[in-house]
């Protein structure tokens, strides 16, 4: 006989493969992750990049890249949504926060993080991967060719084992792809500060360098990842 956390795990599983997440896992919300509702279990969500997308992007056409990375965002909020939705009519209590959206700072012509929750640290927290030596999540199945977005419940499930320390190991594909030089080619462990990882102002000039906003987006770092690759043929 299924127990309920099992149950409750098909019930997730199945309103966010319908809703196109191709990885998702929960993690205990203690100590809570900053910014996160008083819930006690997260839910991590992650859609990955199109492949061609980024192929497009390595060949000089960003736009592509920007288009992906916004259908991806309203792909997550929407499949957020529905797991609200589903969490909230089986009685349980659901929020969820929004995939992070980069706009610019009129006052700087900075290339900022808008959303301020971190997906990250939920998802490293949910067993789904680690964060590599460019500040990017890395998942063993996808690399860091994902977008993450996380939902908050009360709904009791099972939790997976808390990534604590970076698998990169002596690779560099990331911070010898990055223009900006932004990596410190360290390995991350859980609690770094993000500034003894990654120059995230050397990142943030480098895209403002670029032009208009549509093409400020750069992912050398994500496409360089040789996680996640497909084989070649």
């Amino acid at each position: 006989m299924a127990t309920a956390e099992q149950s409750n795990h098909t019930l997730v599983d199945a309103v966010l493969r319908t809703a196109g997440i191709d990885l998702w896992g929960a993690a205990a919300n203690a100590p809570a992750t900053p910014l996160a509702p008083a819930l006690p279990v997260s839910v991590s969500l992650a859609a990955r990049i199109d492949a061609h997308a980024l192929a497009r992007l390595q060949q000089g056409e960003p736009t592509a890249y920007g288009a992906e990375y916004r259908r991806l965002n309203g792909l997550l909020d929407a499949a957020g949504d529905a797991l609200v939705v589903a969490l909230r009519r089986h009685g349980a209590k659901a929020l969820r926060r929004d995939a992070t959206i980069y706009a610019d700072r009129p006052e700087t012509g900075d290339w900022l993080a808008a959303g301020v929750f971190p997906h990250k640290t939920a998802a490293t927290r949910a067993g789904l991967g680690w964060i590599g030596k460019t500040a990017l999540f890395v998942s063993p199945e996808t690399g860091p060719k994902v977008r993450l977005a996380t939902v908050f419940t009360d709904l009791p499930l099972e939790v997976g084992v808390p990534v604590t320390e970076g698998r990169c190991g002596s690779c560099r594909a990331c911070l010898d792809a990055c223009p900006a030089g932004a990596g410190r080619d360290v390995t991350w462990h859980a609690g770094m500060a993000r500034e003894e990882l990654f120059d995230a102002g050397a990142c943030d000039r480098y895209m403002a360098s670029l032009g208009s906003a549509e093409h400020r987006v750069c992912g050398r770092c994500v496409a360089a990842c040789p996680f996640g690759r497909a084989p070649a043929s």
